[in-house]
């Protein structure tokens, strides 16, 4: 049985009328006990967790955060042997003090089973992507007020490279996080936009629980403007023989399929044009899900299907004729992300028409609900605050949003706040670089628009971040400048970077509390009932 704080303390506290600051009794007791031994900086009380007399927490000392663990020197079957660390000696406890590395994080995994991430299944999700490796502290206090699974290790192979991270960095880092608060309920962790069976072998042996496959390399996206005559040899192309082709046609075309009073049925070339667009993606999905099912075995995992990055938005006879083809081929979907009408740029609100919009989702909606249950997928959903309330009205909780930039822009503008001339020189460093990284972008940002930094006063640098085209110089060059090194080899920004949100992180949690929780409360999630 694990205890901790947030289990316990406050409720008993609060119950016989005690007034309570979260921790302080067991901070204390922490001081006592421990401090004048390991003579550390920080305790985090929420960390505090007993396990059937062993005792766990995170410190910090000399900068660094170090996991403690205690157990009284008459146990018999001790933990502490699992954990590489410094041993000390202290007259009730044998303590060991163990650095935040990958083996310490796989014996936490197996010791703290709440700090292990599950499959989601289609339970209302919230991705949580963490770029930087350190925010998890506060997307878990936004996600504690929600009745929503949140996907607190969300990154994409694109962004891993991008950021120098690896799979199992993502997996460790957001499991120190959820240690340090005491996070107990469900959560997920999306090896997310994944191209290559190899990238989901590296992803699944770091302990990853939900894959989103991104077929869009083999999207033929030519498709929607051959002529008939174009179409006509592309689709006798896709097949070995004629009995293959003969069977698909026969699947759609005279019948009409419905799904809560949505009707579908196509035309001769309306079957040719999707099969031509969508078939060699949809054998990369089967491939890509047989192999996780043989990895996974009787392992349950959540199976996500990204057709958002096309050049036109997914039609809903396209979303029809693939989930069809992949409940053919038993594939379980537990989510699919169309490219749905208007423009979802990074870092800022939806661009379009919310009324068709609302009306596209609905269509999406009802194949979703009809053919699997599954959720719909919401990419690039960070900000989009103008539909967050039809995306849960009209899907009823039945959808996963997916958000990752925001959280940096809210650590970029923790430095803005409290270092002002170092936030100047990754925007001045940014604007350098922004033509080249915007290549893997669809954005409309107008540099022109945003003003001169150095003619800025330090107290009103932060409202840049309430400005589209500044929001989205940031976003994009995140990769850039966590990168950048000079002549001699050492990273310009991202050392400095690290050292100012670890020096203000109850500034910055504070930040990602506020912003991630804005977006839960603008999509309709219901708050928990909680005591603190």
């Amino acid at each position: 049985m694990f205890y901790g704080i947030r289990d316990f303390s406050v409720f008993f506290d609060r119950l016989n009328g005690v007034g309570y600051n979260s921790g302080v009794k067991n901070t204390m007791e922490i001081d006592k006990t421990f401090r004048p031994l390991l003579k550390f900086d920080k305790f985090y009380p929420d960390s505090l967790t007993e396990r059937e007399g062993t005792i766990l927490f995170l410190i910090k000392k000399g900068g660094k955060k170090l996991l403690v663990i205690a157990e009284a020197r008459d146990t018999v079957k001790s933990d502490i042997e699992k954990f590489e660390g410094e041993e000390y000696a202290c007259e009730d406890y044998q303590v060991k003090v163990c650095p935040l590395t990958s083996p310490n994080a796989a014996s936490l995994r197996k010791l703290c089973p709440f700090t292990r991430p599950v499959a989601v299944g289609n339970k209302t999700g919230f991705g949580l992507g963490d770029r930087l490796g350190n925010a998890t502290p506060g997307h878990v206090r936004a996600a504690s007020k929600f009745n929503v699974v949140p996907v607190f290790a969300q990154q994409s192979i694109r962004e891993m490279t991008r950021t120098g991270r690896t799979p199992q960095q993502v997996m460790d880092e957001a499991a120190w996080g959820i240690f340090q608060e005491h996070y107990t309920r469900p959560f997920g962790a999306d090896a997310d936009h994944l191209k290559t069976t190899e990238d989901i072998e590296t992803c699944f042996k770091a302990g990853f629980t939900m894959f989103t496959v991104d077929p869009s390399d083999h999207i033929n996206n030519q498709a929607d403007g051959m002529s008939v005559e174009e179409l006509e040899s592309a689709f006798e192309g896709l097949f070995d023989d004629r009995k293959q082709k003969e069977f698909l046609l026969n699947t759609y075309l005279g019948r009409t399929f419905e799904s809560e009073g949505l009707q579908s049925s196509f035309k001769d070339e309306e079957i040719k044009r999707a099969s031509v667009k969508y078939l060699q993606a949809i054998k990369q999905v089967i491939k890509m899900y047989k192999h996780l099912s043989q990895l996974h075995g009787e392992k349950p995992f959540d199976f996500e299907v990204s057709i958002d990055e096309t050049d036109l938005p997914t039609l809903t006879s396209d979303h029809f004729f693939i989930i069809t083809q992949l409940k053919e081929q038993g594939v379980k979907v537990t989510s699919l992300a169309p490219r749905f009408v208007g423009e979802f740029q990074k870092a800022i609100d939806y661009i379009g028409d919310i009324q068709k919009f609302t009306s596209v989702l609905e269509q999406h909606t009802a194949i979703a609900r009809q053919y699997g249950n599954y959720k719909l997928s919401i990419h690039s959903g960070s900000d989009k605050f103008s539909i967050f309330g039809v995306v849960g009205r009209v899907t009823q909780g039945l959808f996963h949003e997916k958000t990752a930039g925001t959280s940096y822009l809210e650590a970029i503008r923790t430095v803005a706040r409290k270092v002002p001339d170092f936030y100047r020189q990754i925007h001045k460093f940014a604007l350098s670089r922004f033509e080249q990284d915007r290549v893997s972008y669809h954005v409309t940002t107008d540099l022109k628009a945003i003003p001169d930094v150095d003619q800025i006063a330090d107290e009103e640098l932060e409202e840049l971040f309430d400005e589209d085209n500044t929001r989205q110089l940031i976003h994009i060059t995140y990769g850039s400048v966590l990168q950048a090194k000079d002549e001699n080899d050492q990273y310009i920004f991202r050392d400095r970077l690290m050292q100012i949100l670890d020096k203000n992180e109850e500034e910055y949690f504070g930040l990602l509390e506020r912003h991630i929780s804005r977006h839960m409360e603008s999509l309709g999630l219901g708050k928990l009932l909680t005591l603190f």
